[in-house]
């Protein structure tokens, strides 16, 4: 099976709303101040070559954070953060590896302040799906590496 669009958006769904108990409501592609934004990335690399990509406002990632670990904004460490926004980028890539088939591995995630670098810079060409989650985007990006 290849990913399309709706099981990205699915999957996306099922993590976020299914498993983390997050608002989520699908939108056009929101626009994502990158000057306050994390971005966190997964490999997936085998049968299936790609990048899985979650970008998501500070204030958002706080927000998932703090539902994540049960604990209130002000109680969260940097860490912590920086933490909730790799995990879903490790459940989401997770899901998505288990549907493609052949064998394939998940890298661990790499988490940060959005840098532009390529592929995900203004020139991305792949999978896009956007939410509104806890009032702000949460973007999701699969670059599918066999296929470019």
């Amino acid at each position: 099976m290849t990913i399309d669009e709706q099981t990205l958006q699915q999957v996306v769904f099922d993590v976020c709303s299914g498993m983390l108990g997050l608002q989520l409501e699908p939108t056009p592609l929101l626009p994502c101040d990158d000057s306050d934004a994390l971005s966190a990335v997964i490999r997936i690399s085998g049968g299936w070559e790609s990048l899985v990509q979650v970008l998501t406002p500070r204030r958002t990632a706080v927000a998932i954070a703090s539902n994540m670990f049960a604990m209130s904004e002000d109680e969260l460490s940097e860490e912590e953060i920086r933490d909730a926004v790799g995990e879903i980028v490790n459940m989401v890539g997770g899901n998505l590896k288990g549907i493609v088939e052949g064998e394939s591995s998940l890298s661990l995630p790499c988490v940060g302040a959005v840098s532009g670098a390529a592929p995900f810079d203004h020139s991305f060409s792949g999978l896009c799906v956007s939410n509104n989650c806890q009032g702000d985007p949460l973007i999701v990006r699969v670059y599918d590496r066999t296929a470019n």
